[in-house]
């Protein structure tokens, strides 16, 4: 057997999991897009024996991607996908080791000079779009819409898959329970990325108000039968933000569309630039998923510690939270006393420090 055999096989072992509703099709079809793509492209190590499969070939493969791509997230990937690959063939008895296991992908991008590690939108911005989204035709649905990505840090698809029944009031404010969340690609309702983003998310009492006066402006959210991608339809609840059209779920390019780049323009966030034929494209200055990193930043500029905004963002390490946001908090007055400190810590022989 290839390596290029045993990835196939397992894409075919995973097709039948995604078959029976246990997991997701947006993960099949990045197996497939990894054959197809990065796989294929070195034909020498996909046609490899896996009796001939060793740790430094493995390296040497995604070394070479990484040359060939330009990009350590493509090559992260491609590394997870060969280690799954080869566990399924230890579980087959294809393998008796995994040799992919050791290998890694250590080489950094370094920014350029002046470039910053996450770029937040300055609180200007942020207030004219609060203001922005209270003020057009579908006003309330808007300012819910932009408080609950401002404020709760949802991902774009688990807010757009949220049901109506996830939402619990209690005293002046909410509970948003996330567990689902709906597949762009295919616009199906799937369970969330992990099991750390299965999470219950508080709302403050005006993102409380917010959703109230949606709810009521909305109506009933009646329950529909949805297919997840199985072939066995189910009866799911109403969501809280059905499709404006008059759908069940809301399709993210129509969302986009007729909701956020509309919002976007009350705010005077959008700037018309010419493209190639000369007409003028609209271009928003960031999008929808920017307000998740504006609600880490505003829960770190309050003091939370990092394993509590890992919880609230259903992050499936803290190491992927630091890495995002781990500069936020740092705090210059305490640097510059724990630099102070440590001069104090080394007295010289004339008892004088350091």
């Amino acid at each position: 057997m290839t390596v290029e055999e045993l990835a196939r096989a397992h894409y075919a072992y995973f097709d039948g999991l995604v078959r029976e509703g246990i997991r997701e099709t947006s993960t099949r079809d990045g197996y497939g897009l990894q054959i197809s793509r990065h796989l294929l492209a070195d034909r020498a190590f996909a046609r490899l024996r896996l009796s001939e499969l060793t740790t430094p070939k493995c390296q040497q493969f995604l070394d070479d991607l990484l040359i060939r791509s330009g990009s350590l997230d493509i090559v992260k990937r491609l590394r997870r996908s060969l280690v799954t690959w080869c566990k399924f063939g230890q579980r087959k008895g294809w393998l008796i080791a995994n040799p992919a296991q050791p290998c890694s992908v250590e080489r950094m991008v370094r920014p350029e000079a002046g470039q910053e590690q996450l770029e937040i939108p300055p609180k200007e911005q942020l207030t004219a779009l609060l203001t922005a989204a209270g003020e057009g035709p579908d006003a309330a649905r808007d300012a819910a819409i932009v408080r609950m990505l401002m404020f709760g840090g949802f991902r774009i698809s688990e807010l757009r898959g949220l049901a109506d029944d996830a939402v619990a009031f209690s005293g002046t404010g909410a509970i948003a329970k996330v567990r689902e969340k709906l597949e762009r690609q295919y616009n199906r309702l799937g369970r969330v990325k992990s099991a750390r983003a299965r999470r219950d998310v508080p709302l403050g009492p005006a993102t409380a108000r917010a959703l109230k006066a949606w709810r009521l402006k909305r109506g009933p959210s009646a329950a529909f039968m949805h297919d997840a991608g199985d072939g066995k339809p189910k009866r799911v609840a109403g969501r809280l933000f059905p499709c404006p059209e008059g759908g069940d779920l809301w399709d993210y390019d129509a969302f986009m569309r007729r909701c956020w780049l509309q919002i976007m323009t009350r705010a005077g966030l959008v700037e018309q630039i010419p493209d190639s034929k000369g007409k003028n494209r609209p271009v928003i200055a960031f999008g929808p998923h920017v307000l998740r990193h504006v609600a880490a930043s505003l829960w770190i500029e309050q003091g939370l510690r990092p394993k509590k905004v890992q919880e609230l963002l259903g992050h499936s390490t803290l190491a992927m939270t630091m890495d995002l946001y781990g500069h936020l908090w740092r705090d210059e007055a305490e640097d510059a006393a724990l630099a102070q400190a440590s001069e104090g810590l080394i007295a010289t022989s004339k008892g004088r420090n350091v």
